[in-house]
């Protein structure tokens, strides 16, 4: 039988609880149907149908497939390699590389350094002439082992030997590493004068005498340099100079009573006026004078 609802009466309305009510309601019906799987699975596990089924599952899993949980906790998880452990190329031994070392030699030109014997081999790096390089010993063909940044690399064997070549006046570097002499000469010289001295010892060792700052000329203000040498070892350091000259700041030279400036360079070297003596006409030296501080290294 079906009430009639009473004339000007409301229905009531349905009040709802707020979300976080339902929330913890719904959370708890999922933590009791967890409960009830969890017993389920225990009921089951009790009876002899489940404990066959349980049975042929774990035949059919892999026997090195352990439980890691129960593994880590009685410590008997072995050790398993994460990807940054994953093999690497060893890195290179300067001890071992060092041990390979038989001897050096020079390269007597621009050396390419290839990875292989082969001349298709890429070239990793060149190695400019005069410069030292570490060899093992060991040839192949036309080709010889060096070490090079403590690997093993590949130079044609035709393009070094045991003897120092004799560097052009562009060739090589120019080196501004301080005197192996001493740095006394350099005392008072202008930066220009002081470049040259360090070029000069280091291109020429064999020179053994320099005159810095003296009290004339020139050589009092620290723009002038002798350089203390004989015969045609002065005429290669004088080309050297010719060469560098922007570089080292060269003003002119002097040398076996001839002169040479960069303001008359397209005229060459020029005859001087006999002044009395081997000293006075440049015979046992180079005379150097600079601008000062104009050089570029």
């Amino acid at each position: 039988m079906t009430h009639a609802r009473k004339p000007g009466s409301r229905r009531k309305p349905v009040v709802r609880d707020p979300w976080y009510v339902r929330a913890r309601r719904h959370g708890g019906i999922a933590a009791g149907v967890a409960s009830l799987g969890v017993a389920a699975v225990a009921t089951l596990g009790s009876s002899p149908a489940t404990v066959a089924t349980v049975a042929t599952a774990a035949d059919v899993a892999p026997a090195s497939q352990g439980d890691i949980v129960t593994e880590a906790l009685d410590g008997s998880a072995p050790a398993r390699a994460s990807r940054s452990s994953v093999e690497r190329a060893p890195l290179p031994s300067s001890v071992k590389a060092e041990a390979r070392v038989e001897g050096t030699m020079y390269a007597q030109k621009t050396v390419p350094v290839r990875a292989d014997s082969d001349p298709d081999s890429p070239v990793l790096a060149t190695i400019g002439k005069g410069k030292t390089v570490q060899v093992t010993g060991t040839t192949r063909g036309g080709w010889t082992e060096i070490i090079h940044n403590d690997l093993s690399r590949w130079v044609a064997t035709k393009l070094i030997d045991d003897s120092e070549p004799k560097l052009g006046p562009t060739e090589g570097t120019i080196s501004q590493a301080p005197c192996a002499r001493g740095s006394s000469v350099e005392s008072g010289l202008q930066p220009d004068t002081v470049r040259v001295y360090r070029a000069v010892c280091a291109r020429f060792p064999q020179v053994a005498s320099y005159g810095g700052v003296a009290g004339r000329g020139e050589h009092a203000t620290g723009h002038s340099l002798d350089i203390m040498v004989r015969g045609q070892l002065g005429w290669e350091i004088a080309a050297f100079l010719q060469a560098n000259r922007v570089a080292l700041g060269v003003d002119y030279l002097i040398y076996e009573q001839r002169i040479w400036t960069v303001q008359r360079g397209g005229e060459g070297w020029r005859g001087m006026s006999d002044r009395g003596g081997d000293t006075a006409n440049h015979y046992d030296h180079v005379h150097v004078t600079t601008v000062g501080s104009a050089g570029t290294l």
